[in-house]
């Protein structure tokens, strides 16, 4: 069979292959996903799972987590059930950050940040709204919780709001909010026994309040932007990320805990057995660590609640999550179950020992509070390792690099499609050494290919003989066979930090360059009226171009046919890879192809003259 007519068959069916991956999705939602069963309401109250197993970072044995039990409140007179007051509110603002405090439970309902726009086409700021778990909300303690009345006042000229109730039992709890730099907030709660009684304060929890995605935000596959994020206190288990698995661990994720005990972190759905009834559409984990603090996180802006001082009593914490329900998903009909849970909302409380305090007795609490952006520059003076809520891994130094040097270019020239095709620039001329002796390599390898091919040829039943021969030519012609994988290979980590750093980036929200509306999202062009994938994209397309003319450019030595194979491949996979990544991403590889075929150019001409 001619080798030609079937490397472009083999060709044909891989493309097809790679486009068909990329339209399942949109073709099964619009005309495979079966039709909806008769609804049949399905009850939105939290559920509360059995214990599960937490893994240690280091070897010590597992911590059993526990089910959520309300605290015995005997020990406090319960409280009358009276009709509530009127809800009112104070607002706290320092021009970064705008808190909403209610008399409901003397908590934070909303969070206005006036740097930030609401949507691409709505500039109002973004508001943080807590939904049904609002932020410093205490739960377990009757008369003092988010069911209680509270008075609220401003203080200190407005720049601090003072909230007070009394229990039935005496016990007056008084809370200072203050606003600090940028977005730091500070909580001191003073508990004091007004009584004619001892009493006992039951153990209870501080509430992190909810947060889901945003109006305007898009999803990425294989990327979960709702965490929730802790750093233990001991063990030395470090920073925690609720949301994913360490590496070689039995960590449970945030979905893990919406399944029953047999099913809790079976890996694929084809291991795990079938359900028994509808997963939770909420639920709450208690997970019995000391924690320094916790954040609650989605993809672009952050709370953290840090507990301050050893006396704090932090004994534990809720993860507190809820989960997308299914257009068509049906209680009572298993064929329409979800398989896996998809959070949708996500929350935690930090949990506090009980305490007993007799007449006149007082005790404190202080806390700092962040509400805001995942912006390193605002987190880092925070201390306490909290600027690893921005999730850069191991790759952190050369993120906070990458940062760093984008801040800069952007100082210089105020649009960040411009400040990444200079760093691009930059992190060429930076390997330009290296790419062109990787280069020049390759098409010194190209120029071994006729005797390689009569080494192969001459001893073809000795393979050993075969490969001594073949690295005697390298070493006479000086040639190294590794040589033009080394610049790929250099830029690997380089690339992957820049999907750490622009895929949340909070500078890129709503950044626009040339066509592009948003940097920090696919361009999304003609959305919705483009049939299958739903809306179009033209930096990957043109990625795609630069790709394979950079590739036709580059010196290959081996089998024609692999060469022209791996021609079509490697941009189709890229194609399929990032055709819904943000376009900031996207724009980087593509102005590194351009460079590259620049370079490769320019090399010619030079060996020309």
């Amino acid at each position: 069979m001619d080798m030609k007519k079937l490397l472009n068959k083999d060709t044909l069916i891989l493309a097809a292959l790679f486009a068909a991956m990329l339209a399942w999705k949109p073709v099964y939602e619009k005309f495979l996903m079966p039709p909806p069963s008769p609804v049949t309401p399905v009850a939105a109250g939290a559920a509360t799972n059995a214990p599960v197993a937490v893994a240690a970072t280091n070897g010590p044995a597992p911590v059993a987590t526990q089910p959520v039990v309300a605290p015995p409140v005997a020990e406090i007179r319960q409280p009358a059930r009276e009709p509530r007051q009127a809800e009112t509110f104070v607002e706290l603002t320092n021009g970064f950050v705008r808190l909403s405090v209610s008399s409901h439970g003397g908590c934070i309902k909303s969070v206005e940040l006036p740097k930030f726009a609401s949507t691409l086409t709505n500039k109002a700021p973004v508001v943080l709204d807590f939904g049904t778990v609002p932020a410093l909300a205490y739960g377990g303690l009757a008369g003092l919780g988010e069911e209680a009345d509270f008075q609220v006042s401003l203080v200190s000229n407005g720049a601090a709001a003072r909230i007070e109730a009394v229990d039935e039992s005496g016990v007056h709890l008084v809370r200072t909010i203050s606003l600090r730099n940028r977005y730091e907030v500070t909580v001191e709660d003073v508990f004091v026994n007004t009584g004619d009684a001892p009493v006992t304060l039951p153990s209870h929890t501080l509430s992190i309040g909810s947060m889901g995605m945003l109006e305007g935000e898009t999803l990425m596959s294989g990327v979960d932007f709702l965490g929730i994020d802790t750093l233990s206190f001991a063990g030395g288990e470090g920073i925690r990320y609720w949301n994913y698995k360490r590496w070689f661990s039995d960590d449970l994720v945030l979905a893990d805990h919406f399944e029953g005990d047999a099913r809790r972190g079976k890996g694929c759905m084809s291991r795990r057995p079938p359900l028994d009834k509808m997963l939770p559409v909420k639920i709450t984990q208690r997970i019995p660590a000391g924690m320094e603090w916790v954040a609650v996180k989605n993809k672009f802006f952050v709370q953290i609640l840090n507990p301050k001082g050893p006396k704090s009593g932090s004994s534990g914490f809720d993860l507190i999550v809820e989960r997308t329900v299914g257009r068509y998903e049906n209680a009572a009909d298993p064929g329409t179950w979800a398989q896996a849970a998809v959070p949708s909302r996500v929350a935690a409380a930090i949990q506090f020992e009980g305490r007993y305090m007799v007449c006149g007795d007082s005790y404190s609490r202080s806390f700092s509070y962040y509400v805001g952006p995942k912006e390193l520059d605002s987190l880092r003076p925070l201390g306490m390792s909290k600027k690893e809520v921005m999730d850069f891994g191991k790759l952190r130094l050369l993120c906070e690099g990458l940062v760093w040097s984008l801040g800069k270019l952007y100082g210089l020239i105020p649009n960040y499609g411009i400040a990444i095709i200079l760093l691009t620039l930059i992190v060429r001329i930076i390997f330009w050494p290296l790419t062109h002796k990787g280069t020049e390599s390759m098409k010194r390898m190209q120029e071994l290919q006729p005797q390689i091919k009569a080494l192969q040829e001459q001893y073809k039943d000795k393979p050993q003989k075969l490969q001594q021969e073949t690295m005697a030519l390298y070493k006479v012609n000086k040639v190294n066979p590794l040589g033009g994988c080394l610049p790929m290979l250099i830029q690997i980590p380089v690339f992957f930090a820049l999907f750490s750093v622009l895929r949340s980036g909070v500078e890129l929200r709503f950044a626009p360059f040339l066509w592009v509306g948003d940097l920090s999202s696919p361009e999304n062009l003609l959305q919705g009226m483009i049939p299958l994938i739903g809306s179009l994209n033209l930096l990957p397309l043109l990625m795609t171009v630069t790709q394979i003319w950079q590739t036709k450019l580059t010196p290959a030595a081996g089998d024609p046919m692999q060469q022209k194979m791996m021609m079509w491949m490697m941009p189709i996979m890229m194609l399929v890879f990032l055709y819904t990544m943000p376009a900031a991403l996207v724009l980087y590889w593509t102005a590194n192809q351009v460079m590259m075929i620049i370079q490769l150019y320019w090399q010619r001409r030079v060996k020309k003259a």
